[in-house]
């Protein structure tokens, strides 16, 4: 019995040691910035969420590997959208959940505690989907300085990151997806970056790969 017990031990130990790495992976703070403060109580346009959500799980994958030292595939690595600025309100509610924020403030401190250690853990269940539920990393970038551009050239996610531009300075979009080439070429996350604001049509043409996908209401109706 007891060398049986061991011989599980061993080979559970086996099993998770690939995974080990990535409970190591922390946030990067230089290369992102997270959302700040609860929302306001008014929780925005309910479609324009819905509209996001399926953006943001299009071609996400499941997360899921048959193999511990396997790595997940994500059909589509980075995609980019856009919305119009009076947008703000609802996009942060968006994040706020998409992010997990909400379930902090729903548990007690105890509670709290145990669900990050929770999402901490989440590498090691490499066999299991991903729930529609686990938060990913967010950010909320309204000012981008040259040492944030250099971070995100070299950054890869950790998990299932979701970014927002917030009235980008002009040239400064086509620098970001041009930083984040690396993560799109290399990441087995998926990556989501919104834009938040109006982009002329010289910028848009400036930008590097495909044009980024409108989620505005009228641009839902013409397509």
């Amino acid at each position: 019995m007891l060398t049986g017990g061991l011989v599980l031990t061993v080979a559970a130990l086996v099993a998770v040691a690939p995974r080990l790495p990535r409970l190591r992976q922390r946030y990067d703070s230089n290369a992102l910035s997270p959302i700040a403060g609860k929302p306001d109580a008014d929780p925005g346009d309910e479609n324009l969420k819905r509209r996001l959500a399926a953006w943001v799980t299009e071609g996400a994958g499941n997360g899921a590997t048959l193999l511990p030292w396997a790595n997940p595939t994500v059909p589509c690595t980075l995609s980019c959208a856009t919305v119009m600025a009076d947008a703000r309100l609802t996009v942060r509610h968006f994040g706020y959940r998409l992010a997990g924020y909400h379930q902090l403030d729903e548990r007690s401190r105890l509670g709290g505690i145990l669900y990050r250690i929770g999402v901490q853990l989440r590498p090691l269940a490499w066999f299991l989907p991903r729930r529609a539920d686990e938060p990913w990393d967010d950010a909320w970038l309204d000012t981008v300085n040259e040492t944030r551009i250099k971070a995100l050239a070299h950054w890869l996610p950790r998990r299932p990151t979701f970014i927002v531009l917030d009235h980008p300075a002009a040239g400064v979009t086509a620098r970001i997806l041009q930083a984040l080439r690396f993560a799109e070429d290399h990441a087995d996350q998926p990556v989501r970056l919104l834009i938040l604001g109006p982009l002329s049509a010289t910028e848009l043409a400036a930008l590097p790969g495909q044009a980024p996908r409108s989620l505005d209401a009228s641009s839902q109706r013409k397509g």
